[in-house]
């Protein structure tokens, strides 16, 4: 992941938005809590045949949208109908909160990234999510931080939590622009190969059988559809290519085969639903396919804000459920697996400079925006739902509003882009998630 443009505190203003991959920066965390409510498969307190996750189902009506008994807070109810199943229902989850990852179980893996603080959210993260991703702990630069001296105790910490509790393991990532250490491009091509390959060597014998998928190749692609070079602006270049030049791509593809045949390689990317970033990705990952290169999926990160833009030659213009779909179907047209990799969805808009009296505080949302981010979260995964035969997990950039990495910006300015608020409660963009009849 990485910033596609920065936030600039110009004139005491910031501008929203403006990213479009990983900060690269850890959160701090959150107090531990617990995601309350029913249990997977227990019984539902409202009366009526249990659902999959313990709510009740019953036919009726199709459409419309989810009570809540105020923004963010702990006694919210489902209670809308569903739109998700082709014959008409109500979804009733009575008094239980349905987990994620049970209530998706027909569609998709659902997965979290976490970063140290992992254990203050051990109750919401083993309930809702059966697969985890490190934010930045499996990175080279935390991996490998000096040649040939490998650090993997933070790392085995986090992939032993997930797999003594079941869930599955997203390794991100093996080669990216970020986050690897100046010493990696020194030297001749020859010397940078050699590199690369040990690492990804290295790391991925060491988590084999625990780590099934991996973020091969992070954002190679630039906003214009052509290839990050080493020649781009300060943040944005990438060594790898002023090494080796495009075929560094290949080259990590290649090792990762050689170093785990039974891991799924993933080429990793974002603003996927912008038509020009979209059919550059398509025509590299065909022209790789082609040649033979071993890619068994491709990742859409899926960054969001609450609309779309306004100016249509900014990417934001172009974030559409219609965008990201067609997205989806080009890339699984080449034969590729399909997982969004980083969802959240921003408060904040494009095209909009905020100063510090617009910022969003945890007073001054109001329902009807959190309402807002429900409805723009629903479009999506009703989208995803509609193609789970070719998406085969859904991973959100984060567990809950308190620990978020676009919290983490210089100017203070605080988001809250995920289903869980602050307290680890479900918020009204959960129950649009989970609100479709299985």
């Amino acid at each position: 992941m990485g910033i596609g443009g920065s936030l600039s505190s110009g004139g005491g203003g910031v501008e929203s938005g403006g990213y479009g991959g990983e900060s690269g920066g850890n959160g701090t965390g959150g107090g531990s809590g617990s995601s309350g409510g029913a249990a997977a498969g227990g019984t539902s307190p409202a009366g009526g045949s249990a659902g999959p996750t313990g709510g009740a189902v019953n036919g009726g009506g199709s459409g419309g949208v989810p009570a809540s008994g105020g923004a963010g807070g702990a006694d919210m109810q489902s209670g809308g109908t569903g739109s998700g199943g082709a014959d008409p229902c109500v979804v009733d989850h009575g008094t239980g909160i349905p987990a994620l990852g049970d209530y998706y179980a027909g569609h998709f893996a659902m997965g979290a990234a976490i970063d140290t603080q992992y254990n203050n959210y051990a109750s919401v993260l083993t309930k809702h999510f059966n697969s985890v991703t490190a934010e930045d702990q499996m990175k080279f630069e935390a991996l490998q931080p000096s040649e040939g001296n490998f650090s993997y105790g933070t790392a085995d910490q986090m992939v032993n939590f997930a797999t003594n509790n079941g869930m599955a393991v997203r390794g991100h990532a093996l080669v990216w622009h970020r986050q690897t250490p100046s010493w990696v491009y020194s030297g001749s091509p020859d010397q940078v190969l050699s590199r690369m390959r040990n690492h990804i060597s290295n790391v991925m014998q060491h988590f084999q059988g625990k780590v099934a998928v991996w973020d091969v190749v992070n954002e190679a692609m630039m906003d214009d559809g052509t290839l990050r070079t080493n020649d781009e602006e300060a943040g944005q270049e990438s060594g790898w290519f002023g090494a080796l030049g495009e075929s560094y791509i290949a080259e990590a593809f290649i090792a990762a085969r050689a170093a785990d045949p039974t891991a799924k390689l993933f080429y990793n990317d974002y603003y996927n639903y912008h038509p020009v970033r979209r059919e550059a990705i398509y025509n590299m990952l065909a022209e790789l396919l082609a040649e033979g290169v071993p890619i068994d999926g491709v990742g859409l990160q899926t960054h969001l804000n609450l609309e779309p833009g306004t100016d249509p030659n900014e990417q934001s213009y172009h974030q559409t459920v219609a965008n990201l779909e067609e997205a989806i179907l080009m890339y699984s047209s080449l034969g590729l697996d399909v997982q969004i990799t980083e969802v959240d969805l921003s408060l904040y808009l494009r095209g909009i400079t905020y100063t510090s009296d617009m910022f969003y505080t945890p007073q001054n949302v109001t329902p009807e925006i959190f309402e807002q981010q429900a409805e723009r979260y629903r479009g999506f995964f009703d989208m995803f739902r509609e193609h789970s035969d070719l998406i085969s997990s859904v991973t959100f950039w984060g567990i809950s509003d308190d620990n978020t990495w676009l919290s983490e910006f210089d100017s203070g300015r605080q988001d809250f882009p995920l289903l869980f608020d602050a307290q680890q409660q479900p918020k009204p963009a959960f129950w649009a998630v989970v609100d479709f009849c299985n």
